[in-house]
């Protein structure tokens, strides 16, 4: 199972205002305690927080327990001149999938920008911006990462 995840308003709130500069990330201890629990699901940055750090960056912001299991970013078109693309997080999940002989593998995106995906919604948990990892998107990623595992 893989999870793509995204940062900002999943593992912390996101929006003017609302990101104390004291607690970045401090939705992370609850992602990762259900990590944890599941040890075959491995992580891909789809944030765009994977243009401005490495892998290697990326992977410091995670337990250290955790790191080996960040496995990769999805691909970075750059910016594109028309501005909004419908299901462009989407796409770069699929892309990703493809160039790493994924596509039959299972997968699930937590993400809270609900536009960025179409074909896939069935495997998008949706976080709300200014909450992120709540109950809500705790439950729905068990069941999809139980799902993997009892298919």
């Amino acid at each position: 199972m893989i999870l793509f995840l995204d940062f900002d308003g999943v593992l912390h709130p996101e929006g003017e205002g609302h990101l104390p500069v004291e607690a970045p990330f401090c939705f992370l201890p609850r992602l990762e305690a259900l990590l944890r629990e599941y040890a075959d699901v491995q992580v891909v940055i789809s944030s765009a927080w994977r243009e401005r750090l490495s892998l290697e960056q990326l992977r410091e912001i995670f337990s250290e327990g955790l790191r080996h299991r960040i496995i990769g970013t999805t691909p970075w078109p750059g910016r594109d001149p028309a501005g909004y693309v419908p299901a462009r997080r989407e796409r770069e999940i699929v892309a990703w999938l493809e160039a790493n002989g994924g596509v039959a593998q299972p997968w699930v995106a937590l993400d809270d920008a609900e536009w960025q995906f179409d074909d896939h919604m069935d495997k998008l948990v949706a976080c709300g911006s200014f909450i992120g990892v709540d109950d809500k998107a705790e439950t729905a990623l068990r069941a999809h990462f139980e799902r993997a595992v009892w298919p």
